[in-house]
């Protein structure tokens, strides 16, 4: 298996800055926001369209202090959502220092080297990082009409395959973030990634002290701009306060749909690279994906878009199916790219953006790092009363199949419309008949011509250096296990001089 190492050292430690005050300050509007980020007297850790947390020397009349000692004797700080009746029980039960509360949520310090999420609730952790603002770096397709050939991706969805997956995972009956069903569940996750033909690692992090299974990242590599990437991704970590957490809706379901996109989408091209993801300790905090959405930033990746999938299998009698798309202002442009999506291809269906004010989940890691993320949600207001606890299981906590099934229909048709789905499986020269596959290429290079004569190639690099020269008729096969993993180029010498990139992933 492979294994991506977290961050480099150097990178930690110019990442962070260290301050004396810890404070919070209200966000106006998106203006405000965008100057609060660009101000030189405060460091901006989180961000939502109601405040930030930051670092601050100095302070002024418009933050609100919360410690004035700011990760000098923790790593963390944390939001922790949970309803103003509630808090009380929560602090008597939890090690943690109360900074901040009102009717919706605390901002605490913990006390202890572990702290948990209030019952049915979720919570952010705050480390010491720089916040990004996220922000579109490209326009977002305008789709108006149905595309055919998406259309026939999604039907391909099926129930059956979402109802095997969430069973799996709920038989281990508890999956918290550091146990041993836990990674026996990010090792069944990686199998099924892998049989797919993906290329998938195991990216490792620590929460706190503490070590955690691992987020499972699996790529499908773009044939025309592989270092752009689509992302979709969900949790596979479960949690409750008993013990017996089988986590069948939070978050078998969302992990249910990352799975059967990926099995679909991976028998086809597309022109960008495809990122599938499923991440661990999103219930301690979104540390998982915060780790992941983090290094991805660091390590400039150009990632277009990040969709979320988290809790879609639980629907309250009486109701339609339908679906609340939770993201912040600034990244708008997604958000409206799903709704206009959905009106094409479900416009009987309700799509709200709503404000969430009873939790969070892993898109808030990659609007934090700077990318466009959202968050299609079952139930703004409605969603399953079952989660985190014993009775998260299929029949009371996922009562509808069909919704998620739903749900998948629409992970599919953002991915495969953004990534944009090639017209050919192959890549074919129209004008020498050459088909040239698997793209991206592991081992061995297939070319196959159509046509006889004799035709001569070369494989280049990136630097524009021939790394092969070879010639063929009609079929050849090109061991290439010495290349290095990357982009290359195939040039193709007969009755017309074509040129195709390829990947090469080994």
């Amino acid at each position: 298996m492979k294994k991506t190492i977290l961050l480099l050292l150097a990178l930690c430690i110019t990442s962070m800055m260290f301050a004396d005050n810890f404070v919070m300050v209200k966000v106006k509007d998106q203006q405000n926001l965008r100057e609060l980020f660009n101000s030189k007297d405060i460091n901006i850790h989180y961000y939502n369209d109601n405040f930030v947390l930051a670092t601050a020397e100095d302070l002024n009349e418009n933050m609100i202090l919360l410690d004035d000692k700011s990760f000098e004797d923790n790593d963390l700080y944390f939001i922790v959502y949970c309803e103003k009746e509630n808090q009380q029980s929560y602090i008597e039960r939890e090690s943690a220092e109360v900074l901040f509360s009102n009717e919706d949520l605390l901002i605490v310090k913990p006390l202890g080297e572990n702290l948990n999420p209030a019952k049915n609730d979720g919570m952010v952790a705050i480390s010491n990082q720089t916040a990004r603002l996220a922000q579109a770096h490209r326009d977002f397709p305008t789709v108006t009409e149905e595309n055919q050939a998406v259309r026939d991706l999604m039907n391909e969805v099926e129930i059956e395959n979402l109802t095997i997956t969430v069973q799996h995972l709920q038989d281990y009956e508890r999956r918290y973030y550091n146990s041993t069903e836990a990674y026996a569940a990010g090792e069944w996750i990686y199998e099924q990634f892998e049989n797919l033909g993906l290329d998938v690692e195991e990216f490792e992090f620590k929460h706190g002290v503490n070590a955690s299974s691992p987020n499972i990242i699996a790529t499908q590599w773009g044939t025309k701009y592989p270092d752009q990437y689509v992302v979709c991704g969900s949790h596979y970590d479960s949690y409750s306060h008993s013990g017996m957490c089988p986590g069948a809706d939070d978050n078998a379901t969302g992990v249910a749909s990352v799975l059967e996109t990926a099995r679909i989408l991976s028998q086809y091209t597309f022109d960008r690279s495809i990122i599938y993801c499923s991440f661990s300790a999103e219930e301690q905090g979104l540390v998982g994906s915060a780790a992941y959405a983090k290094f991805c930033a660091d390590m400039g990746y150009d990632i277009v878009g990040y969709f979320n999938n988290d809790m879609n299998g639980y629907l309250q009698e009486g109701s339609e199916i339908h679906i609340d798309v939770i993201y912040p202002d600034n990244v708008a442009a997604i958000g409206d790219y799903y709704t206009s999506l959905a009106g094409v291809y479900f416009p009987e269906m309700q799509v709200r953006h709503v404000v969430f004010k009873s939790g969070d989940s892993d898109h808030t890691s990659f609007n934090n790092n700077g990318f466009m993320g959202i968050y299609p949600f079952e139930d703004n207001e409605y969603h399953s009363p079952y989660i985190h606890t014993g009775n998260d299981v299929i029949g009371a906590s996922v009562n509808s199949f069909e919704q998620s099934e739903r749900f998948t229909h629409m992970n599919i048709a953002c991915v495969a419309t953004l990534a944009n789905l090639s017209s050919e499986d192959v890549m074919e020269n129209e004008y020498n008949n050459v088909t040239i596959f698997p793209n991206p290429a592991k081992t061995t290079l297939t070319l196959k011509a159509e046509t006889a004569g004799v035709k001569e190639a070369k494989i280049i690099n990136s630097l524009g250096q021939i790394v092969k020269e070879f010639s063929f008729e009609t079929t050849t096969t090109v061991d290439i296990k010495d290349l290095n993993n990357g982009v290359y180029f195939v040039k193709i010498l007969g009755d017309n001089v074509v040129t195709k990139k390829i990947v090469v992933r080994n």
